[in-house]
C-alpha cells in the first residue's frame, strides 16, 4: 500500500496540475471539438434541449492557430472559463476565434453570457475599440440549437452571423 507521504505527495501533485490546468474542457484540436459539438447536439435532440454556441473573438491575437504562445492561450482560456459552467466546454473551430458549446443554454440564457463574455473581454483586453468598433457585444457571437439551426454546420454559421452583426451593432441581441 501507499504511505501517507506518498499519499500526500499524490495529492500536492494532483493540485498542482489543478491549479496549471484549471479548464479541462479545453479542446484545440478542431476536429475533434466538432465531434463533441455533433455528440451535443445528438444528446440535445434526444433530451429535448437546447444547446448553444459562442464565438468569441480574441483580439489582436492573428496567430491563435499557430500557438503564438501557449501561455496567452492558456490565460485566455483560464479567464474565459470563469465567466462559464464547469460542464460547458471551450475549443477553437476558427482563427482567433474560441468557440463555447454551453449544454442546457437556450436563447436568452445565450444573450446573458454573450454580455458577461464581452463584458469580461472588455476588462481583460481593455475597453479601446477593436478594429474600429466598441461597444458591450463586441466579438462575441452566439447561437442556440433547435433555435437557430438544427445542426452544426448551420449553428457555426448563424454564430458567425451574429458575431459579424455584434461587430456592426455591439448593442444588437440574438436574433
Amino acid at each position: 500500500g501507499a504511505s501517507v507521504q506518498d499519499q500526500a505527495e499524490w495529492d500536492q501533485q494532483e493540485a498542482d496540475f489543478c491549479v496549471r490546468m484549471p479548464t479541462r474542457n479545453f479542446f484545440q484540436d478542431r476536429d475533434f471539438f466538432l465531434h463533441l459539438l455533433e455528440l451535443e447536439l445528438k444528446r440535445s435532440l434526444r433530451y429535448q434541449s437546447f444547446t448553444s454556441v459562442l464565438l468569441v473573438d480574441i483580439p489582436g491575437n492573428r496567430e491563435l492557430d499557430l500557438g503564438r504562445t501557449a501561455a496567452f492561450l492558456e490565460r485566455v482560456v483560464t479567464s474565459l472559463s470563469s465567466q462559464i459552467r464547469e460542464t460547458d466546454i471551450i475549443g477553437t473551430t476558427k482563427e482567433n476565434m474560441i468557440t463555447l458549446i454551453l449544454l442546457n443554454c437556450d436563447k436568452r440564457s445565450s444573450n446573458e453570457v454573450a454580455n458577461r463574455v464581452s463584458c469580461w473581454m472588455s476588462q481583460y483586453f481593455g475597453s479601446d475599440s477593436v478594429d474600429g468598433v466598441s461597444g458591450s457585444r463586441r466579438g462575441v457571437g452566439a447561437a442556440c440549437f433547435p433555435t437557430h439551426a438544427t445542426d452544426s454546420e448551420h449553428l457555426l454559421n448563424a454564430a458567425s452571423e451574429m458575431l459579424e452583426r455584434s461587430r456592426r451593432q455591439p448593442e444588437a441581441q440574438l436574433g
